[in-house]
C-alpha cells in the first residue's frame, strides 16, 4: 500500500527497470517499465529547468554545446566573473550543495544512460526511434546539468564522458575532463582520463581513414 523512493548513494542495477525520476529523487515502480514515456521525459526535464535556475541558472538546454558548458565553468567557478550570471552566487560558493545536486541529478542521468546503452534485443530497449531520440536527449540533458552543478565531481564527469564516448562524440569528452582538471589539477584519475581519451580520440582517426 505504500510508494517506495531511493535517494542513489551507490548504483545498484537491479533497480534501473523499476526507476523513474520524481522531482530531485527517484520512484521505485511495483513492476519494471518496459520503456519510458515521452510524459516521463518532459515532467523530468520541466523540473530540472526550474530547478536549474535557482541554481546556477536557466544555461542549459537540448541544444546547449558542451563548449558553452566548458565556458560558463571557466568564467564562473575559476575566474569568479559573474558577468552575465542568473543563478545564486551562494550557490557556485558553496562545494557542499554543489556536490550533493550533482549527485542527485548524475543518478538520475545514470539510470537514462542505462536504458542507452542496452541492446536492441533488450526487454527494456526503446521500442521506437522516436523515444530512443527522446532517451538520448533526456540523458545528455541530464548529464549536462549534473557536470555544470560540480563540474570536479569525478562522479558526474566519468559518467558523463563514458555516454559520450557511446556516441562517439570523443572531442566533446576530451573538453569535459580537461575543464574538470582545472579545477581538480592533482586528480591523477582525471589526468589519466585525458589521455586515454586522446590516444582512443587518435586510434578512431586511424581507423575512419
Amino acid at each position: 500500500t505504500n510508494e517506495f523512493f531511493v535517494e542513489e548513494s551507490f548504483p545498484l542495477p537491479w533497480m534501473y527497470p523499476y526507476e523513474t525520476p520524481f522531482s530531485v529523487i527517484m520512484k521505485i515502480n511495483r513492476n519494471p517499465l518496459p520503456q519510458l514515456t515521452q510524459d516521463v521525459f518532459d515532467r523530468d526535464h520541466k523540473f530540472w529547468t526550474d530547478y536549474s535556475s535557482r541554481l546556477c541558472g536557466n544555461i542549459i538546454d537540448y541544444d546547449t554545446p558542451v563548449s558553452n558548458l566548458c565556458n560558463f565553468v571557466e568564467q564562473t567557478y575559476i575566474r569568479n566573473n559573474y558577468k552575465g550570471f542568473i543563478g545564486n552566487r551562494r550557490f557556485v560558493r558553496d562545494d557542499d550543495a554543489q556536490k550533493a545536486f550533482s549527485k542527485l541529478r548524475s543518478s538520475q542521468a545514470g539510470m537514462y544512460a542505462w536504458r542507452c546503452a542496452l541492446a536492441a534485443d533488450s526487454p527494456y530497449h526503446q521500442q521506437t526511434p522516436q523515444l530512443q531520440e527522446a532517451l538520448r536527449k533526456e540523458t545528455d540533458f541530464a548529464f549536462k546539468q549534473a557536470f555544470v552543478f560540480c563540474p570536479y565531481s569525478p562522479e558526474a564527469v566519468f559518467r558523463y564522458v563514458q555516454f559520450l564516448m557511446q556516441y562517439n562524440r570523443y572531442d566533446d569528452a576530451v573538453q569535459v575532463a580537461k575543464t574538470c582538471l582545472k579545477l581538480y589539477p592533482y586528480n591523477g584519475s582525471v589526468s589519466d582520463l585525458i589521455k586515454n581519451l586522446e590516444q582512443f580520440k587518435d586510434r578512431a582517426a586511424e581507423q575512419s581513414q
